[in-house]
């Protein structure tokens, strides 16, 4: 069973098996957007790791974990100006 609390700068993530003693996770963050964003993105890759399907580089599917930039940012690479030369 996987338990998650929020606290106030990031998350705490409880593992539990029968039998076996809790594995806690801290993942935290300095209050900035990046490092918050990071922060959740590590839990997530966690939660993959204890749950989620094997997969490798060759498998057909996988789940990709990632950040980007939102699709309205101005770093996003659909709403960069073309420089012309």
């Amino acid at each position: 069973m996987i338990k998650i609390q929020y606290a106030e700068n990031g998350w705490l993530l409880t593992f539990s098996q029968e039998g076996e003693p809790d594995e806690l996770y801290v993942f935290s963050h300095n209050g900035h957007d990046q490092s918050e964003v990071e922060a959740f993105r590590d839990l997530l890759c966690q939660v993959d790791s204890i749950y989620g399907p094997m997969t490798s580089r060759y498998s057909e599917h996988r789940i990709r974990i990632h950040i980007e930039p939102g699709d309205k940012h101005s770093s996003h690479p659909d709403n960069q100006e073309e420089v012309e030369e």
